[in-house]
C-alpha cells in the first residue's frame, strides 16, 4: 500500500473512532423531547366505574366545589354503594345546560336558576330565530331543555342577597347609582342572574348600570380600595370575605328596599323574604331585610328515563344528612329540606326524594302523636291524682257563671287569639311579606287587627287575611266582654273584684239586731283582718242594708241559705268560720245545707265522706283563740267550723249532735241573759258589757296576748285592775282568759280524741271568770284595745 493510501486509511479510522465516541455524549446533552400524550381516540373521557354519579359542582375552589367534595367524602364515610365524581363547571347556568345535555347526572344549582329553567322547559320546544335572545335566566331556551324534566333531590342551604355599599353611602333606590361603577356578580354565576332580577325589580336592566365584568375576588379588592360604589353578592350569611370587608370600615350592608322586595317576590316567587340578623357581621347592630335563595341538588329525566335511580337518590340524601350532622369547617351548614325553602316550589321531587319525604313526614307525625299521647296520658293520671287529693274539679273555686263575670278570662282570651294568629300568620307570610319578616312584626300586625286598627294592605295571602278578619272579630268581641265585665264589677256595691274568698267569715240568716256582731268582727286587729260575707233576706230593712254597705271589706248576698247550690259563691270550704243565726230560716236546715254544699261540691269532702272512717275534714284547726277564727295555713279545708245560734232546747235535745265534729252550738240567748245579770251585780263587768253593746270606736279591736311568767300565780282580779287602770290611749277592756295547754299549745291531744278542736274552746275559754281565778302557764288574756302594741306595752310595764 502506498504511503498516501496508508495516510487516507488512518484518517478514516480516526474519523470513525471520533464519531463513535462523540454522538452518545451529544445525545446525552440534548434536552429530552416532550412526552407525547397517549392517543385519545375520538377525545372520549376515561370511563367511570359503574354506579358512579357525575356530579356538577362549580369553579375549582368555589363553594359548590367544596360542597361536592364534602358530599363525596360523606358517601365514603357512610359506606354507600354510590360514589360521585365531582366535575368542575362554570356554576349554576353551566350545570343546568350540562344536565340537559346529559353530561352530568346531578348538580348543585341556585334555585332561582333551576326554577327559571323548569319554566322554560314547560313552554315546549320553541327554537329561537336567528339573532333572537332568550329572556330566561342564563339565556336558556326551551329548545335546549326540550324533553328534559328537572327533578329536585333536596335543598341544602340558603344564600342571602347582600347589598354592600361604600361607606358612608346609604341607598334607598338603585336608580341613584347612576354611572358609578358597581359589581353585580361573576359572569355565568347564579349570583349574577339574581342581581339581574333584583335590578329588574328596581326598574333597571344591566345596560342601565355601569357593571364591571370582573371576578368576585377582584371585586372585593376594588371595593376595599374604594373603586366600587355598590356590590350585589348572593352568598351565605356570615361569609368570611364580606366579614373582612365590613370589618375594614370601607363598606357597610344596605337594606334591600321594601318596594324591590315586594316586586321581586311577586314576579319571581322562587325567593323568600329573610333578614340578615344583627351581629351576623362586624359592626352590624340591627337586622337588614333582604331576600334569600336556596341551593338545591338537581337531577333530570331525559326522554322519560331518570338520570338517577331511587336508591342513588336515597344514598345522596343520606350523605347530605351526614354532612348536616357533621358540618365541615369553613363551609356553610347544610340543612336538608324538601318544602318551605321558597315562596313557591314548582320543581317536582325525584320519586326517591318524594319517598324519603313521605317517610320522614310519617315518622315526624308519629313522634308528635306519640308525644301528645304520652302528655295526654300523663295529664289524665295527674287529673286523677289531683281529684283523689281533692285539688281539682272543685266547682266552689270556679264555675261558668263566675268565669263569665271575670274580666281576666276575656283578657286571657284576647292574648291567646293574638298569639295564635301571630304564629300562624308569620308562618304563612314571613317568606313573602316584607311587613311580617319577624315574629315581632307579625305580633304588631295582629294587635292592629285585633283592635280594629289594621291596614288593608298589611297581609297578602287570602288565608292570612281570613285569619286577620277572625282576629278582628274575636278581638273586638273579647275587648267588649272585658269592658262589660270590668264595668259590671266596678258598678257593684262593695267592689266584689277585691273581695277575699279564703280564710273569710260567712254569716248566714243575718238579722237586724246582729249589726253589732258585724262591727266587732270587722275589726279583729291589724294582723287578723278578714273579709266578711253576709247572706241577708228580702225582709231586711233598707236602712240596715245601707249600714252594712258602709262596713269595709263586707259583701252582701241575697240568697236562700237552705239551698246548697246558693252557697257556692261563698266558697265555704275555704272559710275560717261560718256563723248561722236565728231568723227566718231554721239553723238546723242551714247547717245541713252547709254540710251538703261542701260534700256535694268539694271533691275532698266527698271523698272523706265516702270513706266513712274519719268523717269530714276540719277547716281550719284552732291553734290560737280569737273570736274571728284562725288562719287556714295547714291542710286544705273541707268543711268549715260553723257556729250556730241555738236555743236551750236545741242544745238539750241534741239537735246538732250529728254535726258535732265541725259545728259548735252557741246558746246566745242564755249567754246574753247571764252577762246582763252579771253586769247588774258587777259594776266593772257592767262597764265591759256596755262597751261591747255600744261598740265604742276607741277600743273596738279584739286581741289575745300570752301572759308572761311574772303574771303566773296572780289572780284575775289583779289582772283586771291592772288593765282597767292602765293609762292607754283609749283604755283597755279585759274580756276573759283562754287557758292553753303546756305553754303555747291551744289544746291537748286528748281534747280532740272523740270530737273536734273546736270543742276545746268551750272548755278553755273563760269569759269574765271568777275574780279569784289564778293565772297559770299557757293563759292568754282577751281584751278590747285600740292597738295591740298598747296592750303589750301595759302588760310589759307592770311585770
Amino acid at each position: 500500500m502506498t504511503r498516501p493510501a496508508k495516510l487516507a486509511a488512518g484518517l478514516f479510522a480516526l474519523f470513525a473512532l471520533w464519531i463513535t465516541c462523540w454522538l452518545p455524549v451529544a445525545r446525552a446533552q440534548e434536552p429530552a423531547p416532550e412526552a407525547q400524550p397517549d392517543a385519545q381516540p375520538d377525545a372520549k373521557p376515561t370511563p367511570l366505574p359503574a354506579g358512579t354519579i357525575r356530579f356538577g359542582a362549580g369553579s375549582k375552589g368555589g363553594g359548590f366545589s367544596q360542597t361536592g367534595d364534602a358530599l363525596a367524602n360523606a358517601l365514603e364515610q357512610i359506606n354507600a354503594g354510590t360514589r360521585i365524581h365531582v366535575e368542575n363547571t362554570g356554576g349554576s347556568c353551566d350545570n343546568v345546560r350540562k344536565l340537559a345535555r346529559g353530561e352530568v347526572d346531578a348538580a348543585l344549582v341556585q334555585y332561582d336558576v333551576a326554577a327559571e329553567a323548569f319554566a322554560a322547559s314547560a313552554v315546549g320546544d320553541h327554537a329561537l330565530e336567528d339573532g333572537a335572545q332568550s329572556g330566561w335566566m342564563c339565556e336558556l331556551s326551551s329548545a335546549e331543555l326540550a324533553g328534559v324534566e328537572l327533578q329536585l333531590v333536596a335543598a341544602i342551604d340558603d344564600s342571602a342577597v347582600h347589598v354592600i355599599v361604600r361607606r358612608p353611602v346609604r341607598l334607598d333606590d338603585f336608580s341613584s347609582v347612576g354611572d358609578r361603577p358597581i359589581f353585580v356578580g361573576q359572569l355565568g354565576s347564579g349570583s349574577m342572574e339574581t342581581s339581574k332580577v333584583i335590578l329588574g325589580a328596581a326598574g333597571l336592566t344591566l345596560d342601565d348600570v355601569n357593571s364591571l365584568p370582573i371576578k368576585n375576588k377582584a371585586a372585593m379588592t376594588a371595593m376595599q380600595n374604594g373603586e366600587l360604589l355598590m356590590m350585589l353578592r348572593t352568598t351565605e350569611i356570615g361569609d368570611d370575605a364580606i366579614s373582612g370587608l365590613l370589618a375594614s370600615g370601607m363598606a357597610g350592608l344596605n337594606a334591600l328596599p321594601d318596594s324591590v322586595i315586594e316586586r321581586l317576590i311577586d314576579g319571581f316567587p322562587y325567593y323568600r323574604i329573610c333578614q340578615i340578623d344583627a351581629h351576623s357581621y362586624p359592626g352590624l347592630e340591627f337586622g337588614v331585610p333582604s331576600v334569600c335563595v336556596s341551593t338545591v341538588v338537581l337531577t333530570a329525566r331525559r326522554a322519560g328515563v331518570d338520570a338517577l335511580s331511587d336508591e342513588q337518590v336515597g344514598e345522596l340524601i343520606d350523605g347530605l344528612r351526614w354532612i348536616e350532622h357533621n358540618p365541615v369547617e369553613g363551609q356553610p351548614p347544610v340543612s336538608v329540606r324538601w318544602r318551605d325553602f321558597a315562596e313557591r316550589e314548582p320543581i317536582p321531587l325525584h320519586p326517591g326524594a318524594g319517598l324519603t319525604e313521605r317517610r320522614d313526614f310519617a315518622i315526624y307525625w308519629a313522634k308528635v302523636i306519640a308525644a301528645l299521647a304520652l302528655v295526654g296520658g300523663a295529664l289524665v293520671l295527674l287529673r286523677r291524682f289531683l281529684r283523689r287529693k281533692g285539688l281539682l274539679g272543685n266547682p266552689l273555686s270556679g264555675n261558668l257563671e263566675g268565669q263569665l263575670s271575670n274580666p281576666i278570662v276575656p283578657f286571657a282570651g284576647f292574648l291567646l287569639i293574638v298569639v295564635a294568629a301571630t304564629v300562624v300568620v308569620w308562618n304563612l307570610e314571613h317568606d313573602s311579606n316584607a311587613r311580617v319578616r319577624t315574629l315581632n312584626d307579625s305580633f304588631w300586625e295582629m294587635n292592629m287587627f285585633a283592635t280594629g286598627n289594621f291596614d288593608s294592605e298589611s297581609l297578602k295571602t287570602s288565608t292570612a287575611r281570613v285569619i286577620g278578619a277572625a282576629a278582628t272579630i274575636a278581638g273586638l268581641g273579647l275587648l267588649a266582654w272585658f269592658t262589660a265585665a270590668l264595668t259590671s264589677i266596678l258598678s257593684r256595691d262593695q267592689m266584689r273584684l277585691f273581695r277575699r274568698m279564703r280564710n273569710h267569715i260567712v254569716i248566714l240568716n243575718f238579722r237586724e239586731e246582729m249589726l253589732q256582731l258585724v262591727r266587732v268582727l270587722r275589726s279583729p286587729g291589724p294582723l287578723r283582718q278578714r273579709s266578711i260575707h253576709v247572706v241577708v233576706s228580702d225582709t231586711l230593712p233598707p236602712r240596715v242594708r245601707a249600714q252594712l254597705t258602709k262596713v269595709r271589706g263586707l259583701t252582701i248576698y241575697q240568697q236562700n241559705p237552705e239551698v246548697p247550690e246558693d252557697l257556692v259563691d261563698l266558697r265555704l270550704p275555704r272559710a275560717a268560720r261560718v256563723i248561722v243565726l236565728q231568723g227566718g230560716y231554721h239553723p238546723l236546715r242551714i247547717a245541713r245545707a252547709v254540710h251538703h254544699a261542701c260534700v256535694r261540691l268539694d271533691p275532698a269532702a266527698r271523698i272523706e265522706a265516702t270513706k266513712q272512717q274519719h268523717g269530714l275534714g276540719m277547716s281550719p284547726s284552732v291553734h290560737s283563740p280569737a273570736l274571728a277564727g284562725d288562719d287556714a295555713r295547714g291542710a286544705r279545708a273541707t268543711v268549715p267550723v260553723t257556729l250556730v245560734e241555738a236555743t236551750d232546747g236545741d242544745v238539750a235535745d241534741g239537735l246538732f249532735d250529728p254535726f258535732s265534729r265541725w259545728l259548735v252550738p252557741v246558746p246566745a240567748r242564755q249567754l246574753a241573759d247571764a252577762w246582763l245579770a252579771n253586769a247588774c251585780v258587777d259594776p266593772s263587768f257592767g262597764e265591759l258589757f256596755n262597751d261591747i253593746v255600744s261598740f265604742r270606736d276607741d277600743n273596738s279591736e279584739l286581741y289575745t296576748v300570752e301572759l308572761s311568767e311574772s303574771f303566773h300565780g296572780k289572780t284575775w282580779r289583779e289582772l283586771r285592775k291592772l288593765l282597767f287602770t292602765a293609762q292607754a290611749r283609749a283604755g283597755i277592756v279585759p274580756i276573759g282568759l283562754y287557758r292553753g295547754h303546756q305553754g303555747r299549745l291551744a289544746y291537748d291531744a286528748s281534747d280532740v280524741a272523740d270530737s273536734s278542736p273546736q270543742a276545746a274552746i268551750a272548755r278553755r275559754l273563760r269569759v269574765n271568770p271568777p275574780l279569784e281565778t289564778v293565772l297559770g302557764e299557757g293563759d292568754r288574756v282577751l281584751a278590747f284595745a285600740e292597738d295591740e302594741a298598747d296592750l303589750r306595752k301595759v302588760l310589759k310595764s307592770r311585770r
